[in-house]
């Protein structure tokens, strides 16, 4: 079987936009795991697909840029399409158009085949690589190579992980690692500037009743750029690694 292109519609809802009445970037990378949700349903290799054999997804990677966010209300189409496969990675495009199908934001992200028993990461299963990959765009530059690491942080919280913070995986969903990471800079950078770019790595996964250290330091001198690293308090383990980019409101 080929694989092919779909696409998902959503409206920006009340509870998903920020101050500025736009959506949050949370928020749209939840829509887009959805789209990709529905476009694997749709070739028979969903989560649910996978679970019935005791394996799932989980996202390894995700680097997203944004030209311009959604508002309250506005609908907006998700395309996606598998890009790409590299061993046991999988890669996975977006982009995001308004009503006048104008690019919004674009994504490429990397996913792995985990047995949900063991917890370990597996071979991608035949059933998985028998779904030929035909992009139906031109594919992105797939998500790869080191990012700088977070030296000394500058800001730090603690967040207790809650039931409400848990997926379908049974550890800690990827968008809240995310909301995590942003929610430890200044107030004066999420006040005054623009997210324009995220590349964030999700290294480990982390259970109910763990507490998760979330940091975060400028990258430079510019003061637009952020390192991000988010640890496990009980084991040290490092969690998420992330690096974002910011412009100033206009």
């Amino acid at each position: 079987m080929k694989s092919y292109p779909g696409e998902s519609t959503f409206i920006v809802r009340s509870g998903e936009i920020d101050y500025r009445g736009r959506a949050t970037l949370p928020a749209l990378v939840s829509y887009m795991q959805e789209a990709a949700w529905a476009n694997t349903r749709d070739l028979g290799i969903s989560m649910y697909d996978l679970l019935e054999r005791g394996l799932t997804w989980v996202l390894q990677r995700m680097r997203v840029e944004m030209f311009r966010y959604p508002g309250h209300n506005d609908n907006i189409t998700i395309e996606t399409w598998a890009s790409g496969r590299e061993r046991v990675f999988l890669h996975r495009d977006f982009r995001i158009y308004n009503e006048e199908r104008e690019l919004l934001g674009q994504a490429t992200s990397v996913w792995l085949v985990m047995d949900v028993v063991k917890r370990q990461l597996v071979s991608v299963p035949d059933f998985i690589i028998a779904v030929e990959v035909v992009p139906g765009s031109e594919p992105l530059p797939f998500a790869k190579g080191k990012l700088p690491q977070l030296q000394e942080a500058q800001q730090a919280q603690q967040m207790p992980i809650r039931w409400h913070d848990i997926d379908l995986n049974r550890h800690v969903t990827n968008t809240r690692y995310l909301q995590w990471a942003l929610d430890t800079l200044p107030l004066q950078v999420l006040e005054q500037k623009q997210l324009r770019q995220i590349d964030i790595i999700f290294k480990a996964e982390s259970m109910l009743g763990d507490t998760v250290v979330s940091a975060a330091a400028a990258a430079d001198d510019s003061g637009h750029a952020y390192l991000h690293k988010l640890t496990s308090q009980e084991s040290g383990k490092e969690l998420v690694q992330a690096k974002t980019v910011w412009e100033l409101e206009s």
